[in-house]
């Protein structure tokens, strides 16, 4: 059945520039990938090597994660049985921190199986798939996310509905993308599930007032692409401001990261969460803008917290290898 003995398919991570939890509710998101990676390798093995199993996972973690993307897989296709196998997953994302690890996890495993055993390669369907194995890990998810590990550069995305999402890749050439920085406020002890449903809870008591808030986040994520269009870094430290505030205003932010915020904004530059947060410990990646970078170090010594640069607009899912069997 199978047209590879060896393939190795990898997906960048993601940030939310601006638009996360509003997106779940058919406002815009604006997405970017990042130039961290994670990498799944599917190679052939013999029955006996695998200890009774259709398919070995060696994995850092989410092998729960690894199975449902291969059950929608063997799903999308009737397939019955997997010809026999390993696979193995590296990753350059961290894991839980706002960066998209689940989805470039279940993208680069649908599109590593569709090459293996199919010999096929169809972004848009290795999407399709991707958001169901999202939407058995988180519940409710916008798919934003799949969307942008599988198409990478800059994504405008809003879902109208479950089964129509309106998706624009964006050019990157043609926006002025300044140098942005993380800064990690700490693995959220919540997981993207329930800070969706934390969210889900509000928005049911009350409607109007978290309606009104994703009706100015809208505004926001609008603010924040034409000010990329322009390169107008006022506008977009005005855009990341008031959206990091709508954002705490829904209780998605915990207090240490907002403590770090607020420094940040005291020296004149923005950060807001880029992910589904998290309020009991950590919240996650910061994604950062400030001209002043020794004061940027100095924040994140201050607070014993790690600040790197991240670039912004990466390629999104691609075959890194894949050989044919002898």
């Amino acid at each position: 059945m199978n047209s590879h003995s060896i393939v190795t398919v990898s997906a960048p991570g993601k940030i939310h520039l601006l638009g996360e939890h509003a997106v779940v509710y058919g406002h815009p998101a604006l997405l970017a990938a990042i130039n961290s990676r994670l990498y799944v390798k599917v190679q052939s093995a013999k029955v006996n090597e695998l200890s009774g199993k259709e398919i070995k996972i060696i994995s850092p973690e989410k092998d729960t994660l690894i199975g449902q993307a291969i059950s929608v897989f063997k799903k999308a296709w009737s397939i019955k049985n997997l010809p026999p196998g390993v696979i193995t997953v590296t990753s350059q994302i961290p894991v839980g921190s706002g960066l998209g690890s689940s989805a470039a996890l279940a993208a680069a495993t649908i599109g590593a199986l569709m090459k293996f055993v199919k010999n096929l390669w169809n972004p848009h369907r290795i999407n399709e798939l991707a958001f169901e194995v999202e939407k058995l890990a988180h519940g409710n998810p916008s798919g934003a996310d799949n969307t942008s590990v599988v198409f990478g550069g800059l994504v405008w995305y809003r879902r109208e509905f479950d089964f129509l999402k309106s998706i624009w890749s964006l050019p990157i050439s043609a926006y002025k993308i300044p140098r942005f920085f993380l800064i990690d406020s700490g693995r959220p002890k919540e997981t993207t599930r329930q800070m969706v449903e934390k969210v889900a809870a509000l928005y049911k008591r009350k409607k109007k007032i978290v309606e009104a808030l994703f009706q100015d986040q809208e505004q926001q994520t609008k603010n924040l692409l034409l000010s990329l269009r322009t390169g107008d870094k006022g506008q977009l430290k005005k855009a990341i401001i008031k959206g990091e505030n709508n954002l705490e205003k829904i209780s998605v932010v915990g207090i240490f990261a907002q403590k770090i915020i607020r420094d940040i904004e005291a020296k004149k530059g923005a950060a807001k969460i880029c992910g589904a947060g998290g309020v009991v410990a950590g919240s996650g990646m910061l994604l950062c803008y400030c001209k002043d970078t020794i004061s940027l170090q100095s924040i994140a010594k201050k607070f014993k917290v790690s600040v790197s640069p991240i670039s912004l607009g990466q390629e999104g899912i691609r075959i890194e290898l894949a050989n044919n069997n002898k």
